[in-house]
């Protein structure tokens, strides 16, 4: 395997990494304007409208692109081959999985008191 593709692979690691936090996250801050919005609380919005499928994906390709391209060009720098590189994937792939748990246990226990006032008793 070629040092480009060791370096790639890490660096999509570690954009799966900040971008399932980051999106758990922003599920979570939609919750909380849900929230507000439901009880009449106020609530700032985001400067950035992301209102159209257009600006979405666009914002995602942007994404893709800062979040791999970053940590490739830091990993260019680096280069780890072997073991490191195979440790390095390893952890960033269990923090990942982890803290995705993690960050989506906390939105089911938000929305779950978002929505529990509206369920119908059996």
């Amino acid at each position: 395997m070629t040092q480009f593709l060791i370096n790639l692979t890490l660096a999509l690691v570690t954009a799966d990494l900040l971008h399932n936090l980051s999106e758990s996250a922003n599920v979570r801050n939609k919750v909380a304007r849900l929230s507000a919005y439901i009880n009449k609380k106020s609530y700032t919005e985001m400067k950035m409208k992301i209102d159209t499928r257009a600006k979405s994906y666009g914002l995602s390709i942007a994404g893709f692109v800062v979040l791999t391209g970053i940590p490739l060009a830091v990993l260019s720098f680096i280069n780890p081959h072997g073991d490191g590189a195979l440790w390095y994937a390893i952890i960033v792939l269990f923090i990942s999985y982890f803290g995705l748990a993690v960050m989506l246990d906390k939105y089911h226990v938000e929305i779950e008191r978002v929505t529990r006032p509206f369920m119908k008793s059996k």
